[in-house]
């Protein structure tokens, strides 16, 4: 009910917190976001509006007029960034992940870069209580019950704790005109479905009730430490920590490395059930993303996939992994490659069952290799011939030369593991 004391305004700033600094507003121009635009301190905050590409021109041309005077109007500054058409329909086909997710994910990119203390967005109660149902009904882990953080990292929420209703209320009574996305219409997104057809259904008291769990999982989560992950290019859990730790800290640490090994989809239950009843049983683990090996001590869990096509000229890095061509050695133990003798492209990838190796002491099969070292695969540098070299370095162990370039002169080629500081 509304409170006779108070100004809508005046119950939306009772409930807001504003943190220090400069402040940056993602501002889409809706309700919410227009209604943050309009409480910021204009000394300190900007706007940038990111368009994403993915609407009608003419659609996208009247909302950004609109924004640009409603800043105007508040006296803040705005910058409007625009994606180039398909790039979020080609990350969602990428990576296999819907196109609000793509949306999301580039939108942030962009905002990391930022130059401001803080990054706001305006998600209120209601976003809480969307994103708690949507994670229940799509089964996800436990831990991640803890829905939207108020704050993290250099991102802030300072609506949280406000709902939509008010927001709404305020919008009204001020007068304000406000843009409208029309994809948020599209009951095909799992979002627009639940909040057409299933949030009208919950009371005032429920969403509370509901935004609750979101504050108790957070809690828990920040009074019990997750397992430590050593991370490099493969990553290691000590077994005992593993063992020893709870059903949900071990699945939240198998979906930070799943999410680490460039994964946006999650693991499914079944996938993280597979591994835990592997490494209980100390047995070894062949998934479709990584794979796992068991000793008495360590879990360690390698990427499956690396296949990468490249002229022999230029650096890279992926996944931790880090290949430089330049004309002096990265240390004693770097390859020495004539890359004149080779039939370019060069093909870095995963090691198969059919490859084989011309050594100094004579034809190898690089599985022998691999059985060998204790390594579940290798890499493998392979020009239009044959293959040139054996890559196990990153694992710790020794790369191997063909027969055909041993004792000539030319760039160096390394691959190199970059070890990657805790957080």
């Amino acid at each position: 009910e509304r409170s006779f004391q108070m100004s809508y305004r005046e119950q939306i700033l009772s409930k807001t917190v504003l943190p220090p600094g400069r402040l940056c507003l993602a501002f889409s121009g809706g309700s919410d976001s227009l209604a943050l635009l309009s409480l910021l301190p204009k000394e300190r905050s900007y706007a940038v509006y990111i368009n994403h590409n993915i609407r009608p021109s003419d659609e996208l041309e009247k909302e950004i007029a609109l924004n640009k005077r409603n800043a105007s109007s508040f006296s803040i500054p705005i910058k409007i960034i625009t994606m180039e058409r398909g790039q979020v329909e080609a990350l969602s086909l990428k990576e296999g992940i819907g196109i609000e997710a793509a949306a999301r994910k580039l939108r942030y990119a962009i905002l990391e870069k930022e130059d401001a203390d803080y990054v706001l967005t305006a998600h209120h109660m209601d976003d809480q209580v969307e994103t708690i149902l949507m994670r229940l009904l799509s089964g996800s882990p436990f831990y991640r019950l803890e829905g939207i953080r108020l704050e993290r990292g250099r991102i802030f929420r300072p609506f949280l704790h406000v709902e939509k209703e008010l927001i709404n209320a305020y919008i009204d009574e001020s007068g304000l005109s406000c843009s409208y996305d029309s994809t948020n219409s599209d009951v095909r997104y799992k979002r627009n479905f639940i909040r057409k057809n299933i949030l009208p259904l919950i009371s005032s008291k429920e969403k509370r009730l509901i935004s609750s769990i979101a504050d108790n999982m957070q809690q828990i989560n920040g009074r019990e430490a997750g397992i430590p992950i050593k991370k490099g290019f493969t990553y290691s859990i000590e077994k005992e920590s593993f063992l020893s730790s709870s059903p949900m800290r071990m699945e939240e640490a198998l979906y930070k490395i799943n999410e680490d090994l460039g994964f946006s989809s999650l693991l499914s239950r079944s996938q993280c059930l597979e591994v835990e009843n592997a490494v209980g049983k100390n047995l070894n683990y062949t998934g479709p993303r990584f794979l796992v090996r068991t000793t008495d001590d360590v879990i360690r869990f390698y990427p499956r996939h690396l296949n990468i096509v490249f002229d022999g000229t230029k650096s890279f890095t992926w996944n931790n992994l880090c290949y430089e061509v330049s004309d002096e050695a990265f240390d004693e133990k770097t390859l020495i490659i004539d890359f004149s003798s080779l039939a370019l492209p060069l093909l870095l990838r995963e090691s198969r069952e059919c490859d084989v190796i011309e050594l100094r002491e004579g034809r190898k099969k690089v599985r022998d290799l691999e059985k060998e070292y204790g390594v579940p695969y290798c890499f493998v540098l392979e020009d239009r011939t044959s293959i040139v070299a054996v890559l196990a370095r990153v694992f710790g162990k020794k790369d191997r030369l063909a027969r055909r370039l041993l004792n000539r002169k030319g760039k160096a080629c390394s691959l190199r593991e970059l070890e990657r500081a805790m957080p």
